[in-house]
This record gives C-alpha cells, sequence and structure tokens, in this order.
C-alpha cells in the first residue's frame, strides 16, 4: 500500500509540474523506470534476503539489478531528451535529484541524471519495508503473547474452579453423614456454584455483583459444617451492576480462608471479610485466625493461582499483599479500574 501511495505521489507530482505539454506516457513510463528496481527490491531480493541471511548473495543482486536498471533508466532518458528536444529531468519526474558527470562524461549525462532518483527511491522504499516488517513483527509478537496470556490463564482458571469444587463437595459429604435436613439446600446451593464456575467465569468479566453474590453462597454452605466457637463476618458495600472485575478472584481467597481457618481446636475462630467497591476502585480484605502447625501450606493452588492471574489480568493495576503475624492471617487485594 505504501508502495502505490509513493509511487502515485511522484507520478501526480510530475504530471502536475508538466507545464510544457509534454505526454503523459513518457512521464509515466521513465517514473515506472525508476520505481522497477526498488519493486523489486522490496518484492524480491529483501524476502529472499530474510529467509537466506546470504549478505553477500544479496548485495550482488542489488548490484546487478541497479547496474540494468541504471542503464536502461539512463537510455530512455536520453531518447526522451533527444525526442522532445529537452534536456532537464524535472520536465519528466518531480524527483528530479541529478549528478553532473565528469567532462569526459558529458554525453552519457542522462545517465547521471537517472541513477540518483533509482538510488534515493530504492533506499527509501527498502527503509520503509523494513519499518513495515518491524511492525508487523511487534504485531505478530503482541498478539502471539496475548494468545499464551489467555491460554495461562485458561489454566490457570481450570486449575482454581476444580480445587475450589472439590473442597464444596468435602462440605457436602460432611453433611450427608450426619443426615442433615439441610443437605438439599446445600445442593441448591452447590448447583448454583456449579453454574457460575462452569458458565458465568467464563467471559472475560463479570459483575462484582454476582462474584459477591456466590461469595454468600459458598458461605452459606459452609457455615453448615462450622464448629460453634467460630464465627464469619463478610461486610461489602452496594455495588453497581455495571462494575466488572475478572471472575474467580474473590471466591478462592474466601475458600482459602475456611479450609485453613476455621478449626474447633482453635480457641474463637474467625473469618472477617470486607470489601468495598466504586468505579474507580475495589478494596477486598480477608482476615482469619489459623493454626502454625496445620497451616505449612497455607495458601496452595487458590494464593498462588490468585497471584499469577493478577500479574496477567491487572499488571500495573493491583496491589496483592499476604501477610501472618502470630495466630492471624491477612490477605489484601486492590484493584484499580
Amino acid at each position: 500500500m505504501l508502495n502505490i501511495f509513493f509511487f502515485g505521489l511522484i507520478v501526480f507530482a510530475s504530471i502536475d509540474n508538466n507545464d510544457k505539454n509534454l505526454p503523459l506516457f513518457a512521464i509515466f513510463s521513465y517514473n515506472i523506470m525508476i520505481f522497477i528496481p526498488a519493486w523489486i527490491n522490496n518484492f524480491v531480493l529483501l524476502p529472499r534476503f530474510r529467509s537466506t541471511k546470504k549478505v553477500k548473495d544479496y548485495l550482488i543482486k542489488v548490484l546487478i539489478v541497479l547496474t540494468i536498471s541504471i542503464g536502461a533508466a539512463g537510455y530512455y532518458l536520453s531518447c526522451l531528451y533527444d525526442h522532445f528536444n529537452k534536456n532537464e529531468l524535472e520536465d519528466f519526474t518531480a524527483l528530479a535529484v541529478t549528478s553532473s558527470a565528469p567532462t569526459v562524461l558529458e554525453k552519457y549525462q542522462s545517465y547521471f541524471d537517472a541513477y540518483p532518483g533509482i538510488i534515493v527511491i530504492a533506499v527509501m522504499m527498502a527503509i520503509g519495508y523494513t519499518v513495515q516488517e518491524y511492525l508487523l513483527r511487534i504485531k505478530k509478537n503482541e498478539s502471539a503473547l496475548a494468545q499464551q496470556r489467555i491460554a495461562e490463564l485458561s489454566l490457570l482458571k481450570s486449575q482454581i474452579s476444580p480445587h475450589f469444587l472439590f473442597n464444596v463437595l468435602n462440605s457436602l459429604y460432611a453433611l450427608s453423614l450426619k443426615m442433615s435436613k439441610e443437605t438439599p439446600d446445600v445442593i441448591l446451593k452447590l448447583s448454583d456454584i456449579l453454574r457460575y464456575s462452569l458458565y458465568e467465569s467464563q467471559p472475560k468479566e463479570i459483575s462484582v455483583a454476582s462474584e459477591i453474590h456466590i461469595l454468600h453462597t459458598y458461605i452459606d454452605i459452609e457455615r453448615l459444617r462450622m464448629p460453634a466457637n467460630a464465627t464469619i463476618s463478610f461486610q461489602h458495600d452496594d455495588v453497581k451492576e455495571s462494575v466488572k472485575i475478572a471472575p474467580m478472584l474473590l471466591l478462592p481467597l474466601i475458600e482459602n480462608a475456611f479450609k485453613h481457618g476455621i478449626d474447633s481446636t482453635i480457641d474463637g475462630s474467625y473469618i472477617d471479610v470486607t470489601l468495598s467497591c466504586n468505579d474507580t476502585r475495589l478494596l477486598f480484605k480477608c482476615t482469619n485466625s489459623f493454626k502454625e502447625t496445620i497451616s505449612k501450606d497455607f495458601g496452595g493452588i487458590g494464593i498462588e493461582n490468585i497471584r499469577k492471574r493478577l500479574k496477567l489480568l491487572y499488571p500495573s493495576k493491583h496491589l496483592f499483599s499476604v501477610q501472618k503475624d502470630e495466630n492471624i492471617f491477612t490477605v489484601t487485594l486492590e484493584i484499580k479500574f
């Protein structure tokens, strides 16, 4: 496209500069001749050079093409000079870059008129080709990175969902052993979580309100098997439906807190969750008790995958911290929209 534009620009300027009523064919044909070596270089020699990397072979071919092209263009220009009784290059092309022939070669002046324009066009178009290929390479690399990023995110999400569902099923199994009356209700809540995991978590983003709803559903399930000395608190703002985040970011954090923070052997074990959100920022904080002897692998798949996903999804727009202080474990997540 750039080649056509550049050629059209030169031809248009040459025709527009034709104040001596020279035939358009003469002007058009000469401009084609001085562009031919650049086209051969851009469409044949440079692509071959990119694949073979043979510098010597490329330079020899370029020299041959330029020699033949300068000879042909110089001879044709000489014929135009004689036929139209003109000796000014600007009469035939807007790219009137000339070079004075030595005294002994004055009769070959047309060749010295032709070669600077051929060289200038060839160099400019070679630069254009190089820049274009560089930009295409950047675009391809970005596309490859994007595909890699999508694949990695899909892998991380696929690891989180089974891990999360495995823990929910464990809770359901514990209730079934007790012949609990809440078991049917838990199954319904589990179906909500399955629907969320299989369908609602597939889009790139979901509403924060939907994420809050599934957090409540999961907490309701876990409450049924909490020991009597444990407490759970979840406080959050009313969030607009239009505010969105990537799915499965908050749920694994709460699931992780239940897995490691609620223990009947801990006096007053608790989980305290707060979430505030507006159009520009989301702040999530989960604090829970934990027992060092049972929490050596605290975090596991959930925390590590969330950390990786945040780096891919919000590379410069998030803060994620995990702190252990005596018997208190705190996870803080801030996302800027």
